[in-house]
This record gives C-alpha cells, sequence and structure tokens, in this order.
C-alpha cells in the first residue's frame, strides 16, 4: 500500500472540485442554476445509484454474512452514538444534521473496493463489493431518517415516515429490492440507460459542490470541520477496526473493514443535505476536507495496520 492509491483516488475528485469553482468564477451557473441541477441530481439520478447499487450485487458471490452483520451492527451502533452525542454539543438541527451525516456516510463505492482489490489483489475483492453493495444502501436509508428528522423544529412521527417513503432514494432502492428478488432481467437497452445516468451523480455532484464553495462560510465552521475530520478519519476507523480486530477478522476481511470506515464522507452527502433542509455549504466543505486529508489518513493508517501484522 503506497500513499498513489490515495492520491490517485483523491486527484479525480479535487479535479472535478476546482473545475466547479472555476466555472463558478467564469459565472458560467449562478445560484439558481447550482440549485436547479441539485434537485435534478436528487430527485432522478440519485435514484438510479441506488437502484443500480442493488441490482447489481452479487450476494450469491463472495458472501461472508459473518463480515456483512458485523458492518451492519456497526454502521446501526454508530448511527446511534452519533445522535445522541452531536446534539449535546450542537444545538442548531441543520448543522446537526450535515455533521452526523458527514461523520457516518462513507465514501465507499469510490474507495473501498481500490483500497482492497491494490492489497490483496481483484480476486479478493468481492468480499468488500458485496459488503459495499448492502453497505451503502443500508447507511443511506439511515441518512434519509437522520435528514427528515432533523428538518425543521420538531420531528412529526407520521410525517417523517412518509417522506421517507416519498423519498427518490428510497423508492430507487425499493425497485432494486423488488427487481432482485423477482430475479428479473432488465432489457440490455434499460440496464444501460440506468446504469448509464448512475453514473453522472459523481463527477456533476462534485463540480457543483466546487461551485457552492464559499471561503467565508469555511472560516465560520471551522469547528465543525476540525470536529468531522476528526471523528470521520481517524476515531471512526479507530473504532471499527479495533472491534473488528478484536471480532476475530484478519487479512482481507479486517481491510474490509477498514475500507468501509475510513474512507471520506460520500459525495452524495451535499446534494442530500441541500434538498432536505440541512447545512449544505458545510456539508460541502466536509466532502472536500475529507477527501484531501484522507490522501494522508488512509496512507497512515495502512501503514499502522501492516506495522502491526494485523493485515
Amino acid at each position: 500500500m503506497d500513499i498513489g492509491l490515495s492520491f490517485s483516488v483523491v486527484a479525480p475528485i479535487c479535479i472535478y472540485i476546482l473545475l466547479g469553482i472555476i466555472v463558478k468564477k467564469l459565472k458560467w451557473i449562478g445560484e439558481t442554476g447550482i440549485s436547479q441541477t441539485n434537485k435534478l441530481i436528487y430527485s432522478l439520478f440519485f435514484p438510479t445509484v441506488m437502484f443500480v447499487n442493488i441490482y447489481s450485487s452479487n450476494l450469491e458471490e463472495a458472501m461472508n454474512l459473518e463480515l456483512v452483520l458485523f458492518m451492519l451492527i456497526m454502521f446501526t451502533v454508530l448511527f446511534i452514538l452519533l445522535n445522541l452525542i452531536i446534539p449535546l454539543f450542537i444545538k442548531e438541527r441543520p448543522v446537526q444534521a450535515s455533521v452526523i451525516q458527514g461523520i457516518y456516510r462513507a465514501n465507499s463505492i469510490l474507495y473501498a473496493i481500490p483500497i482492497v482489490t491494490t492489497i490483496y489483489g481483484p480476486e479478493k475483492a468481492g468480499v468488500a463489493a458485496v459488503c459495499v453493495s448492502l453497505v451503502v444502501p443500508f447507511t443511506n436509508i439511515f441518512c434519509v431518517l437522520l435528514l427528515e428528522n432533523k428538518r425543521g423544529s420538531k420531528a412529526n412521527i407520521g410525517k417523517v415516515a412518509l417522506n421517507v417513503l416519498r423519498n427518490p432514494i428510497i423508492i430507487g432502492a425499493i425497485f432494486g429490492l423488488l427487481v432482485k428478488a423477482l430475479k428479473w432481467t432488465l432489457p440490455t437497452v434499460l440496464e444501460k440507460t440506468i446504469t448509464d445516468m448512475s453514473k453522472v451523480v459523481t463527477p456533476l455532484a462534485l463540480i457543483l459542490l466546487g461551485a457552492g464553495l464559499n471561503i467565508k462560510n469555511i472560516e465560520k465552521n471551522k469547528y465543525y470541520l476540525i470536529l468531522v475530520c476528526l471523528s470521520k478519519l481517524i476515531i471512526v476507523p479507530a473504532f471499527f477496526v479495533l472491534v473488528g480486530y478484536f471480532w476475530g477478522f484478519r487479512d482481507v476481511e479486517l481491510v474490509t473493514v477498514f475500507a468501509l470506515s475510513s474512507v471520506p464522507t460520500a459525495v452524495s452527502s451535499y446534494v442530500m443535505a441541500k434538498e432536505m433542509g440541512a447545512d449544505g455549504p458545510l456539508a460541502g466543505e466536509i466532502v472536500a476536507f475529507t477527501s484531501t486529508l484522507s490522501i494522508v489518513t488512509i496512507f497512515l493508517w495502512m501503514l499502522l495496520l501492516t506495522g502491526l501484522g494485523w493485515i
């Protein structure tokens, strides 16, 4: 494992964000355009990502049930802990939502599988791929619940439940599960169309993120950013890896635990925050900072774990 892997994964993210900054400086897009495009990504493209993640998953191959259950339990525990702890220090509900989501959600699709592949080769990457295909929809659903709960000043359980069922991400997940359960195979043309649409999300969301960055906001949010970066890149992976090690996981299993817990915040968290009443600018800054700092932290984590002989 070398720093080249971290750089090769993060560099495109930084380039997309930089393009967004340039686009905004050139006035090719304004606030109205950013808002409308965010709405389009959230309502149209996000559901295709969820659908494709579930539809394309191969649960029969490389299924490690114990590892999958461990990850689902750990992410559930993390979600509960964050919702208990963060409100003790942050009172504004939109800020709570962005901070919790920033710590909780991971850019697993972009990072986790390349990390495992680099260390153990593509023949063992299936373990990580199955985990990612199950954990990503799971954590996305939790984040929809979080953002709906934090929307406004008070949470109405009935309204939250209704909004969750109407959420585009949940709708995409339901269709994916339905097609998977019925073992339907989509026509080639339709499958290609949906897959191509799902690939639009990451580059477009990052460009919009860059266009929406505001230096004044970064200064205002510096303490939140420090909290999220420390938690996301150091505390959370330490928690997951230690529990995983003493649980008995080693080698590719422990690297999968590490890969899913140590990577930066998911790009889609920015769009979701903006569209669901959280602190959108803060969410964008969290993605930008965790992505950049992860170049160093992932490299140092791997040095530590290999030095200890845990992987």
